[in-house]
């Protein structure tokens, strides 16, 4: 779809330097980002976030507990997560705590969820200080993930890091296949694992690993983007948008963050430019 096509479909709103425009706001993302996710605030650069399996662990949280609901009281359940994973783990990301995980590995496991003096479970279900306030850790679904996400990375991924596990499994073209494994944690779902490979690949420079059918996997599509994919007159389909990307020789991961933050961030971008 050129720059003709996209015009006469869109009755005149859509350009290809347009599409260019949205898809260098992944600038202003990866600008932004930074102040605005645990993980990076805590490990202080992407590359320690990639290095720790810890930060990793948070990286995956900054994406997973954010599933259409208030973003405050997003942050706030994955904060009260990380306290009661500190409770039982270690307060300190060092090898102790990988090693505390890989004890308690038993517990992890779906048929130990609701037993009894599961410790990782009495955990979160109590209750800790965010912000001056009493929080929980989100509802029951919000628990089992944090638990199958810590049974996932506790038997599949080395030296439990998700994120490290991921990069290696872009690099060996295994999108599909690590997509599917994401999707199937609990309470995760196709979205989410959008978001978190989406980002993966933005932050640690692995497009050039991606191929044209893999993109399908890296374009989250959520009521933000769909709200502007309708505005432009795009299909809100992952392989729509990749393929008019591909036609254009725009990045599909940069424009799928570029639509996201269009909406997420449209009044920062107004004061900007005021």
């Amino acid at each position: 779809m050129r720059n003709e096509d996209i015009r006469q479909k869109s009755g005149g709103r859509l350009t290809v330097e347009k599409l260019k425009r949205i898809a260098d706001l992944s600038n202003d993302f990866k600008i932004r980002t930074p102040a605005e996710t645990i993980a990076f605030k805590k490990a202080k650069s992407w590359d320690c976030v990639r290095q720790h399996w810890w930060y990793a662990l948070i990286f995956f949280f900054d994406r997973a507990f954010y599933q259409g609901r208030n973003d405050v009281l997003s942050g706030d359940f994955e904060q009260a997560t990380l306290a009661a994973l500190d409770k039982v783990l270690g307060s300190l990301p060092s090898n102790d705590k990988l090693l505390r995980l890989k004890q308690l590995s038993h517990w992890v496991q779906p048929d130990q969820w609701k037993a009894a003096k599961n410790p990782l479970c009495e955990a979160l279900s109590e209750k800790y200080s965010i912000g001056g306030k009493q929080r929980g850790t989100g509802r029951e679904r919000d628990k089992e993930m944090v638990m199958d996400t810590l049974r996932f990375v506790s038997s599949e991924c080395k030296d439990c890091n998700i994120l490290e596990h991921s990069i290696e499994q872009i690099k060996n073209h295994r999108i599909a296949e690590l997509f599917k494994r994401l999707d199937g944690i609990t309470s995760v779902g196709e979205k989410i694992a959008s978001f978190f490979l989406r980002d993966t690949v933005f932050f640690y420079d692995l497009e050039r690993y991606v191929g044209p059918d893999d993109y399908r996997y890296l374009v989250p599509i959520d009521a933000r983007v769909r709200k502007v994919t309708d505005k432009l007159g795009i299909k809100a389909n992952a392989q729509a948008i990749a393929e008019i990307c591909r036609q254009n020789e725009i990045s599909p991961v940069r424009l799928a963050i570029g639509l996201w933050y269009v909406d997420s961030h449209s009044l920062d971008l107004l004061l900007d430019r005021l």
